[in-house]
């Protein structure tokens, strides 16, 4: 199989290397012409390009069986509503208009958000795929909630219909990510400890080897629609954690903006399960018990 992935960040080369030790045949995209050379370790191709350009994205997309959509928001550009409005436009919305442009019929897979319930599911006992989402006006979930509907409407409203799977993921972490730890001390020394989310939603985490285990089984079974993807455990809150983080390095409480509002509820990933695949990384017990311990 020739796979296309679109955005050789943290989770786009992890597939990468893992579709590549399968024996496919793996192209990889990045917007920074000085990472190329070390990224071919992972992809058998780079391309630089952006996702916006759709010329650039037809001709890569162009001869490849499928195609995963890994590119996300830089965290950096994220915390105010302000760079999310930029940011998130250009990277979800015009990067999935891009691909489903592009010529020929390949298998999409994309990554969204959590975020895209906000607080709409918090009156049901679990969060549901067919469930209510967000009406809030932040760049984050609407942005988010655009690309969805890009990828997922019928080909003659000009999306990828029943070729397309988009996973609805927590928070991503990874080798080289800093612990849970290091960003709340970010948080305080740069942010002022005031942060864009919700203090009562539940954190909830995904590995990144479990984030690229899910879209290798994608490619494998082809399941189709939109999937929660997270662990199956019920997490403390942020709140909860942080602030317990926050204490024992001798520092107040976060305060918490809920510009993007997160379901408080528990999420199910029964829809997911039921493919045949379950998170089994993302969970990290002793972690979690030791912030709020």
């Amino acid at each position: 199989m020739r796979v296309l992935v679109i955005g050789a960040g943290l989770v786009g080369t992890e597939v990468g290397a893992r579709l590549k030790a399968l024996g496919h045949e793996v192209a990889g995209t990045t917007t920074t012409p000085g990472k190329v050379d070390g990224l071919r370790e992972h992809f058998d191709e780079v391309y630089v390009l952006r996702g916006s350009d759709k010329e650039a994205v037809a001709a890569a997309v162009a001869g490849h069986d499928a195609v995963v959509v890994a590119a996300g928001p830089n965290a950096q550009k994220a915390m105010t509503p302000e760079d999310r409005a930029v940011s998130y436009k250009e990277i979800l919305v015009d990067t999935a208009e891009s691909v489903v442009a592009a010529d020929g019929a390949p298998y999409l897979v994309a990554l969204s958000s959590l975020s895209v319930y906000g607080d709409a599911a918090d009156h049901l006992a679990e969060v549901v795929e067919d469930g209510p989402v967000t009406d809030s006006t932040d760049a984050s979930p609407t942005m988010f909630l655009a690309m969805e509907r890009t990828y997922l409407a019928p080909p003659e409203s000009g999306g990828a219909g029943d070729r397309a799977v988009v996973f609805r993921c927590g928070d991503i972490f990874g080798a080289g990510d800093p612990p849970i730890e290091a960003k709340v001390g970010m948080a305080h020394q740069y942010l002022g400890g005031s942060v864009p989310f919700s203090g009562d939603a539940l954190f909830y985490r995904l590995a990144v080897e479990d984030a690229a285990d899910a879209i290798v089984h994608a490619l494998e079974t082809r399941i189709t629609g939109l999937h929660n993807l997270t662990h199956a455990e019920v997490p403390p809150t942020n709140a909860a954690l942080f602030d317990a983080i926050s204490a024992a390095q001798g520092l107040p409480a976060l305060v918490y903006r809920d510009e993007i509002a997160s379901p408080k509820s528990p999420i199910s990933v029964a829809k997911l399960s039921a493919t045949g695949f379950t998170a089994s990384r993302s969970y990290d017990a002793a972690t979690l018990e030791a912030g709020i311990s």
